[in-house]
């Protein structure tokens, strides 16, 4: 394996907690491991079986369970994880995307589409079919640096502001040959992260100059006990300034139980103070 220097972007998770006001979405009363069990119940990778993503991915998702109404996930299979969203996000149709037909997963909250995620023009059919506004896209599909990269510079415009945009597998860039090592997922987002730009052969400039500008943070996840298991999760901007947003968020102090004030005591009137019959 290549010697790959990986930058890893550390935010603090209470943020990510503040996203809802719903009760709900409360970390108090809500169970994690949800989104892990479903992930084993339907057989996908992303659970315990496989990379263990969903262990992480659900403290992105947990504040957003309740209200996201559009997922999207490049790579369908035998639709395994499209099932597992389906059932965490309870109000959400979940679009699948893939260069085969999968149509028989078809039903009330499951969309597939035939798309080539390297072909801007097929891109371009799904969106015009579905529309934009998507809470998550997640792309776990060919994992090529083209259809990564491809797939990143034309649908992260229709990710929601504050919603989140996934690149699996980003582990597959260590496998590319040194010569070509500059224009791998994965030095294009450690790129991002040293200098607030993204650069890729594969991204046009427009697309180029819309992420830069709208991703709020990228997180890249690598689990170290399984090998070769590297997760991006970019999360865009919301539409308002900085100070804005931080004004939406709780006060930490309004969240943790205070400790009661110790109480003095009183001093005692000079009329009750006791005297020394000794004195």
């Amino acid at each position: 394996m290549k010697s790959v220097k990986i930058i890893l972007l550390t935010l603090f998770a209470g943020l990510i907690f503040a996203q809802t006001s719903s009760s709900q979405s409360d970390v108090s009363k809500y169970k994690f491991g949800e989104l892990t069990a479903l992930a084993n119940k339907y057989g996908t990778d992303k659970g315990s079986m496989g990379h263990l993503y969903t262990e992480v991915y659900e403290y992105f998702f947990y504040p957003v369970k309740y209200d996201a109404t559009k997922i999207c996930e490049i790579g369908i299979g035998e639709g395994a994880s499209l099932k597992m969203f389906r059932d965490y996000f309870p109000k959400s149709t979940v679009y699948g995307i893939d260069i085969l037909d999968k149509s028989k997963l078809n039903s009330d909250r499951i969309k597939t589409y035939i798309a080539d995620q390297a072909n801007r023009s097929q891109l371009k059919s799904f969106i015009d079919a579905n529309g934009c506004d998507f809470d998550i896209i997640l792309d776990d599909g060919g994992h090529s640096m083209e259809q990564q990269q491809v797939s990143f510079g034309y649908l992260f415009k229709c990710v929601k502001p504050g919603g989140y945009y996934i690149i699996e597998d980003v582990h597959t860039s260590l496998d590319e040959p040194v010569e070509k090592e500059k224009w791998t997922t994965l030095s294009m987002i450690n790129n991002f992260v040293k200098t607030g730009k993204i650069e890729s052969k594969y991204i046009i400039k427009e697309e180029a100059d819309y992420l830069s500008e709208n991703i709020r943070y990228c997180n890249l996840l690598v689990n170290r006990i399984i090998e070769d298991s590297i997760t991006c999760i970019c999360k865009k901007k919301y539409n308002m300034s900085e100070k804005e947003l931080v004004n939406t968020l709780p006060r930490i102090n309004d969240s943790i139980p205070q400790q009661p004030a110790e109480k003095k005591a009183k001093p005692m009137p000079a009329s009750e103070k006791k005297i020394d019959a000794s004195q």
